[in-house]
């Protein structure tokens, strides 16, 4: 019987990964510092009604209204963390193969990126349903209809007094896009110089970066999720990363540990501007 030698090879097979999807959309407009605590807060100041300006007697410009606020306060709730070991003879009888910075670099493209967009498009998306901001009767999308639901949507905002000739991302799913490119009008007008491959972009209309991502990271049965890139706030109290000998830990190698403190928010007064499609 014949014997085959055989030989382990110092190789890596390297998981598949996504950049950031959502970088672009977040501290556009507010941003939150929370130097020495945990929670912020912030004003919302109101407005008066316009009166009719009378000729003769008192208070010829209306009666006075005292100007009112409100406030909003934001806790940070993600306090995430990840730690790594490598023991030396581990690391020796596999060839080299594990070394503890190529291990944080695969942590974080792997882990932390895609749970920190997946979250901030849950909170937009929540937001969104909560206030019933999305179309009344879910309705599956098809070649025919998926470019002008995405206009309705838009109309909504629009309605909502939304700036929307620049500054607009509509997040689809694969499915979606596909439906996106079989519609002739989106194809002959989706500007496709502004396409960016590292973050799902595949083009711009009418103000809007159409961006896929997977559908696992929106919420079951959506379209796409449309919002202004001026609306999410995502604080970051700290992230950080600290390698070293595993002498302290008891450990003949080496170790890794991460950290960081962030969230995301939607104030108020910016709400509006995020709109999803639901599918029945």
């Amino acid at each position: 019987m014949q014997n085959y030698a055989a030989e382990v090879l110092a190789k890596i097979d390297e998981r598949f990964y996504l950049d950031s999807k959502t970088q672009s959309v977040v501290n556009n407009g507010l941003t939150f510092e929370y130097s020495g605590v945990n929670t912020v807060t912030i004003y919302d100041i109101d407005v008066v009604p316009e009166n009719n300006y009378v000729r003769s007697g008192v208070m010829r410009y209306g009666q006075l209204v005292e100007l009112g606020d409100g406030v909003q306060s934001f806790t940070l709730s993600q306090d995430k963390s990840f730690a790594i070991s490598i023991d030396r003879g581990n690391r020796e009888d596999s060839k080299m193969v594990l070394a503890i910075d190529d291990a944080v670099k695969r942590q974080v493209r792997e882990v932390s990126v895609p749970t920190t967009d997946i979250f901030t498009l849950a909170v937009a998306q929540g937001y969104a349903n909560t206030n019933n901001q999305k179309n009344q009767t879910p309705t599956n999308l098809s070649a025919s209809n998926a470019f002008q639901s995405v206009l309705d949507r838009r109309a909504a905002l629009i309605e909502a007094k939304v700036p929307v000739d620049k500054g607009l991302t509509v997040f689809v799913t694969p499915r979606t896009e596909a439906f996106l490119w079989r519609d002739p009008e989106f194809k002959v007008i989706c500007d496709r110089t502004k396409e960016d491959k590292a973050t799902g972009k595949i083009g711009e209309i009418m103000g809007m970066s159409i961006v896929v991502v997977p559908s696992s990271y929106l919420a079951a049965k959506t379209g796409f999720l449309m919002l202004s890139n001026s609306v999410l706030v995502r604080p970051i109290k700290f992230n950080s990363i600290r390698t070293g000998d595993g002498f302290s830990f008891g450990i003949d190698g080496w170790v890794a540990q991460g950290r960081r403190y962030y969230d995301v928010f939607v104030p108020k007064n910016k709400g509006v501007a995020i709109q999803w499609w639901e599918e029945a």
